[in-house]
């Protein structure tokens, strides 16, 4: 089973993208702490939404939102520094909660 339940704050504005097949598609990144040996820092988390979901989190989301998702971690080809390609891990988002603006608010796609 591939499951993942992450608790993040929004680090930057989401992105939107209409692909070329007409799908909807919002990228996020979520910051969480860092394990308390690493005091201070962060650590970022790739995430993407699909459909009504990607809709809605653009229209919403803001920087310094917190989110809860639940998803499932997939890896990316991804090219660096020329011709080294390198595995990056994003969280495709099947469901999420809004934590940052005092109600709670579920959508589930």
């Amino acid at each position: 089973m591939n499951h993942i339940l992450l608790i993040g704050t929004v680090v930057a504005p989401p992105v939107y993208f209409c692909t070329e097949q007409g799908r909807d598609l919002t990228r996020i990144q979520l910051s969480t702490p860092a394990p308390a040996a690493v005091r201070g820092e962060t650590t970022l988390h790739h995430c993407r939404a699909w459909g009504p979901a990607a809709l809605d989190l653009h229209e919403h989301l803001k920087v310094g939102d917190r989110l809860l998702v639940r998803g499932e971690l997939r890896y990316r080809r991804r090219r660096v520094g020329g011709e080294e390609q390198v595995n990056v891990p994003v969280i495709h988002i099947h469901s999420y909660t809004y934590l940052g603006r005092g109600e709670v608010i579920t959508f589930s796609g």
